[in-house]
C-alpha cells in the first residue's frame, strides 16, 4: 500500500509504473500495489488514531510511506524566503534581459550550495522535530502491529535547487534518512535522485524541472520516482532484460 506524496486511486503515478514493469518483467512477485494517498497528507495525520486502526486492520505487507511536502509548506519560514527569493529571480531576470537578451539567461544560486552533502543552511524549520517525531511512532506502532514501512524522500520542485521550498525538503529529508536509519526501514531516496538530475542539468548550462512548484511531478518525474523506487528493491529491468514467459 502507497501513502502520501504522489500518490492516490484517482492518479496512481508512479505506482501504475511501478506496477506496469513488475507485471511485464517480475509476473512471479504476483504483488497487489494500492495507491492510498491524498494531497495535503502529514506525519500528524499518519499518526492519528484513525488511520493508525485503519492501517492495522488492513494489514499491507508493507506500506509505503511518502510525506514531507504537505508538513515542508506549511512551514512559517517559507513565507519571508519565498518573498525574497522572487524578488531577486525578478531582479535578476531584468539583469539578464537587459545585458544579454531573454535567450541567454543562465541559473544563478540565491540561497545556500546544490551540494546534498554539508551544512544546511541556519533556518530554523518549525514543524520538523513534530514531523520527525510522529513519523517514527508511527512506524513502531504500525509495526506492532505486523506493517512494515517503507520510506520515500520527496521530490525536489522546480528547476532551481536553491528554491527556498527545497531548501526546506532537503532539511525533511535528511530527517527520514534519519527514521529509516532508527527504525531499520527500507528508504528509496528520491530526494537524491532527482537532485543528481537537476545539479547535472546545471552544469551543462541547462533547465530542467521534473516536478512544479507545488511538488506534483510530471511525466519525467514520475518515470524517475518509479526508477528509483524499482532500483532500490533490485527490480529494475537492466538493458538486454526479457520478459519471463
Amino acid at each position: 500500500m502507497f501513502l502520501g506524496d504522489q500518490t492516490s486511486p484517482d492518479d496512481p503515478g508512479f505506482v501504475r509504473v511501478i506496477s506496469d514493469v513488475l507485471s511485464r518483467f517480475h509476473p512471479q512477485l504476483r504483488l497487489n500495489l494500492i495507491s492510498a494517498g491524498a494531497p495535503g497528507q502529514t506525519a500528524g495525520g499518519l499518526k492519528s488514531r484513525t488511520l493508525l486502526d485503519l492501517l492495522s486492520s488492513s494489514r499491507p505487507d508493507w506500506l509505503v510511506i511518502n510525506l514531507a511536502l504537505a508538513d515542508a509548506t506549511r512551514e512559517p519560514p517559507l513565507v519571508g524566503l519565498l518573498h525574497q527569493y522572487r524578488a531577486r529571480m525578478a531582479t535578476l531576470e531584468s539583469d539578464f534581459d537587459e545585458t544579454l537578451g531573454p535567450l541567454h539567461r543562465i541559473g544563478e544560486d540565491a540561497f545556500g550550495t546544490r551540494a546534498d552533502s554539508g551544512k544546511l543552511p541556519e533556518i530554523e524549520w518549525h514543524r520538523l522535530p513534530v514531523f520527525r517525531s510522529a513519523l517514527g511512532e508511527a512506524i513502531g506502532e504500525l509495526r506492532s502491529a505486523g506493517v512494515r514501512s517503507v520510506l520515500m524522500t520527496p521530490v525536489a520542485v522546480s528547476h532551481d535547487l536553491n528554491h527556498p521550498l527545497n531548501l526546506a525538503l532537503r532539511a525533511y529529508s535528511r530527517a527520514i534518512r534519519e527514521v529509516a536509519g532508527v527504525e531499520a526501514a527500507p528508504l528509496v531516496d528520491v530526494d537524491r535522485a532527482f537532485r543528481a538530475v537537476l545539479e547535472r542539468a546545471t552544469n551543462y548550462k541547462q533547465k530542467v524541472s521534473l516536478a512544479d512548484e507545488s511538488g506534483v511531478a510530471n511525466p519525467q518525474g514520475v518515470a524517475l520516482i518509479a526508477r528509483t523506487f524499482l532500483n532500490a528493491f533490485g527490480l529494475l529491468p537492466q538493458p538486454g532484460f526479457r520478459p519471463l514467459r
